[in-house]
């Protein structure tokens, strides 16, 4: 006896496939996944009520999120993990992921698991900053004298961190940092 699939049945084992292959290849939060299912779905060139859409949707995120496929706590600490090695603070840290439609309370353990045991990560993540864009003490032009310039400087300084979401206590203390060997210091104690 042969089973023929049904267009249901056919739907789901198409979307799972999708999903799989997009899983495959990314690390993604369960809001995201909603999007990207919702978004090839109605790429499938079916008509399907909204309803219908969301009860496909709803089963493939179950059976991903059963198989620990998608898993936003790991998401979450993935990502805090990337931003801190690229100097991100955290209240860049927080903006970005709840773009990702992650809670606060997910995010709050991700960072204290990634800092865990350095009481001045946001230090740390903004002398990593600095470090990378070559402000601050790791300034490379040793040639300016005049005061203006000097100020003008600290000003870009100043404002690029404030960009990054840095506190301007902890914007002070890096910018007044004299010792570039201090720093590294405190850099390689992270490491």
């Amino acid at each position: 006896m042969i089973h023929l699939m049904s267009n249901e049945e056919k739907i789901i084992k198409r979307l799972r496939n999708s999903a799989m292959s997009y899983l495959a290849r990314y690390e993604v939060s369960i809001h995201q996944f909603e999007n990207t299912m919702k978004r090839k779905l109605s790429n499938f060139q079916h008509d399907l009520s909204e309803t219908e859409s969301i009860k496909f949707i709803d089963l493939i995120k179950k059976e991903m999120i059963s198989t620990k496929f998608i898993d936003d706590k790991r998401f979450a600490e993935i990502k805090v993990r990337s931003m801190r090695r690229q100097g991100n603070s955290q209240r860049l840290i927080y903006a970005k992921l709840k773009e990702k439609g992650l809670s606060i309370d997910v995010i709050q353990s991700a960072i204290d698991i990634v800092d865990e045991g350095h009481e001045d990560a946001e230090m740390i993540a903004a002398l990593k900053f600095i470090k990378k864009k070559n402000i601050g003490i790791y300034y490379k032009n040793e040639k300016i004298n005049d005061e203006t310039n000097k100020h003008t400087l600290r000003e870009k300084w100043f404002g690029a961190l404030s960009r990054k979401g840095f506190t301007l206590e902890v914007i002070r203390k890096v910018i007044n940092i004299k010792d570039i060997d201090n720093a590294n210091l405190i850099l390689e104690d992270n490491i």
